[in-house]
């Protein structure tokens, strides 16, 4: 059912500012849908509809998933990390970041490699918190981006961390204990010094050039 409405023409809104950007995004991108799934429900369920807030209440609680510019938030209260519209050659670039969430990206991959012997395992990793933090004190058009190239170099500690064990003992396995002094001797200025750009399935990557992991 493809049903057009003017969402402003026959509903009269008792505590929504229909001028604010958040209303105007939800009309633009959910009201056809309410609207819609109100013109099927019986009168039992209209009846119980408007007794918990009706499409008033609906509103508000989609209007909660907007900033105050009627951007789209996520799961974590960050506006600019949607895709929709945005092409992975566009999204997926490599840009400058600055080195305090390099360096934060660095420790809790050292962490966490070391805790679980390498094994990822996300009930126990931070990285979700290191994403965040970063995208709440990035420009909202640079967090797509920026987002793809700080995982970038998430990869890449990973790489180098497990390059580091390995080249200290070949027989080690993912999971299997081992010397974690062995992470303390490799630098994150190193390993991003041995990074080179190169076009991926995905987007611009990452890569490990050359490192020199003796320990």
């Amino acid at each position: 059912m493809n049903i057009k409405f003017n969402p402003n023409s026959f509903y009269q809104y008792k505590t929504i500012n229909t001028n604010s950007k958040q209303y105007q995004a939800v009309a633009r991108d959910s009201l056809n849908d309410i609207i819609t799934s109100e013109m099927m429900m019986t009168p039992e369920q209209k009846m119980l509809y408007e007794m918990f807030g009706g499409r008033e209440q609906v509103i508000k609680n989609r209007m909660s998933m907007y900033d105050s510019d009627g951007n789209l938030l996520n799961a974590h209260g960050v506006a600019g990390m949607c895709m929709n519209g945005v092409s992975l050659e566009e999204a997926h670039q490599i840009i400058d970041v600055p080195d305090q969430w390099k360096e934060a990206m660095f420790e809790e991959t050292k962490r966490h490699f070391a805790q679980e012997y390498g094994v990822g395992n996300g009930d126990t990793t931070r990285r979700t918190e290191v994403f965040t933090a970063y995208q709440k004190a990035t420009p909202i058009e640079d967090r797509l981006k920026g987002t793809w190239t700080l995982g970038q170099y998430e990869k890449a500690y990973r790489q180098a961390f497990y390059n580091a064990v390995k080249a200290e003992n070949p027989d080690w396995e993912l999971g299997k204990p081992f010397d974690r002094s062995i992470l303390d001797k490799i630098s994150r200025e190193d390993i991003d010094n041995s990074l080179v750009k190169q076009n991926g399935e995905y987007g611009t990557e990452l890569v490990i050039k050359k490192l020199d992991i003796s320990v």
